[in-house]
């Protein structure tokens, strides 16, 4: 005779209340994922858990970006195509994924896992075309993630191999990456976890004024609606600091591109979030303005993938330094993100005083500061022009140079985007003829734009 042991009784029972019979399988299913994910918490691995999330939903958007795509093949033509980049990115990516699906296999007992098996197949028979479609005619493996990391294992192995020739074709790549795909279908609790749009353990905003600004309203569902709203602003802001940490630790740079397509299509799905549900709970007074702060943040994210993204896959641009140009989206998706972050709050409660991020400073208070590095080299140029000093073209390129390293990610994106058209003019033109009739160009512009910046 067999003697259940208490704790493992325990265990199955923990998935239960009193309610239990009112629950349909989806229900249950849910539950187990809820005290799985509680299990990771208690182990200390929620870290490991959003990363884990977070590559995972990357890879997605990684691999079905057209836009990407086009800035990598821009330069190539159709048919000779080379999909190098894009499969030993994946590469790099497996060895992460591979590294956290073992951290994140934690033991459980035998009676809990044959529990999960028999939800899944009761779902299974139940749901065969309607509910949880994305579970496949497959019954769970005797560990979830142990399953997984077996066969990115062997895959990863299969990519080693092929990323060593000189080519990979377009078959090549969509090939693993169809077995890939394959794969986390056949896979319940990651499916499960990438279906959850809000996981609060992985979701919590630990911002006292952000709460005290949903608390104070008076409709619930427009308190839950602009908490909504933060939650995915924040979420956005864990990308960013996530994208920081990796470029910090990280030689592959390449591993950073998938997290820079997943700032944009989070900062896409923010904005459809509040054209659907959260501006249907203001009045169109109150709601225009925060519509104004999302387009700023948007034109402020078009400056990654209109340039700085596209510069970093440009075969011509020999002189790029790559780890820079990330480092530059880092300060910009970071910056604008801050800035509507504040002014959405600020829109809610404009009594406070206090930023929510220490040592933030808004886009008004930094337009006076570039406004005067702007008219110093705007009065240099002049004194150029007049032969007033021993100034020549090297110094005002010079200046240039600073000036973008240091501020030109504070200018609007359509002054943005004009100042680097006129100083890639300039560079290219430094030692010919045309140097003085676009620095005059250039001289215009700048005269303008100190006229509007004040307005900023």
């Amino acid at each position: 005779m067999v003697v259940m042991e208490t704790k493992e009784v325990t265990n199955i029972g923990e998935y239960f209340n009193q309610n239990q019979d009112a629950r349909t399988l989806e229900d249950q299913w849910d539950l187990i994922v809820e005290n799985w994910v509680n299990q990771i918490d208690h182990n200390k691995l929620l870290l490991h858990l959003f990363e884990l999330r977070l590559w995972l939903a990357c890879l997605d958007e990684f691999f079905t970006s057209t836009y990407l795509e086009e800035i990598v093949f821009k330069f190539q033509k159709s048919e000779s195509r080379d999909y190098h980049f894009f499969l030993s990115t994946f590469h790099q990516i497996c060895a992460r994924l591979i590294h956290l699906l073992k951290a994140l296999d934690i033991k459980k007992d035998q009676y809990l896992i044959n529990f999960e098996e028999f939800i899944v197949e009761r779902i299974l028979e139940s749901y065969p075309t309607k509910n949880l479609t994305y579970l496949k005619e497959r019954s769970t493996p005797e560990s979830w993630f142990y399953s997984l990391r077996l066969f990115l294992q062997s895959l990863r192995n299969l990519t080693t191999e092929l990323t060593h020739f000189n080519e990979v074709s377009q078959r090549t790549y969509m090939s693993c990456r169809r077995l890939f795909h394959r794969e986390l279908t056949n896979n319940p609790i990651i499916l499960s976890l990438m279906k959850k749009k809000l996981i609060p353990k992985l979701d919590k905003v630990y911002q006292p004024d952000i709460s005290a600004i949903i608390n104070s309203l008076p409709d619930k569902n427009q308190k839950k609606q602009l908490g909504l709203f933060f939650i995915f602003s924040f979420r956005i802001m864990k990308i960013i600091n996530f994208l920081e940490q990796t470029l910090n630790k990280t030689r592959y740079l390449d591993q950073t591109i998938p997290l820079i397509l997943f700032i944009k299509k989070s900062g896409d799905s923010l904005t459809a979030f509040f054209n659907q549900s959260l501006k249907m709970t203001l009045d169109p007074q109150s709601a225009e303005p925060i519509e104004q702060y999302l387009k700023s943040f948007n034109l402020e994210l078009k400056k990654i993938y209109h340039f700085e993204l596209s510069q970093y896959f440009d075969v011509n641009a020999e002189k790029t330094n790559r780890r820079k140009l990330i480092k530059n989206i880092v300060i910009i998706a970071d910056y604008a993100l801050k800035e509507l972050i504040e002014s959405v709050a600020s829109a809610f409660n404009p009594s406070s005083e206090h930023p929510i991020f220490e040592n933030y400073i808004s886009r008004k208070q930094k337009a006076s500061q570039v406004k005067k590095k702007l008219m110093n080299l705007h009065a240099k140029i002049n004194d150029l022009f007049l032969n007033k000093s021993k100034i020549t073209s090297a110094d005002i390129v010079f200046d240039l140079n600073l000036f973008i390293e240091t501020d030109l990610n504070f200018l609007l994106y359509k002054d943005w985007n004009e100042f680097l058209k006129y100083f890639h003019n300039l560079q290219f033109a430094e030692s010919s003829t045309e140097f003085s009739a676009n620095l005059h160009s250039f001289h215009s512009f700048l005269t303008q734009l100190l006229k509007e910046i004040v307005n900023v």
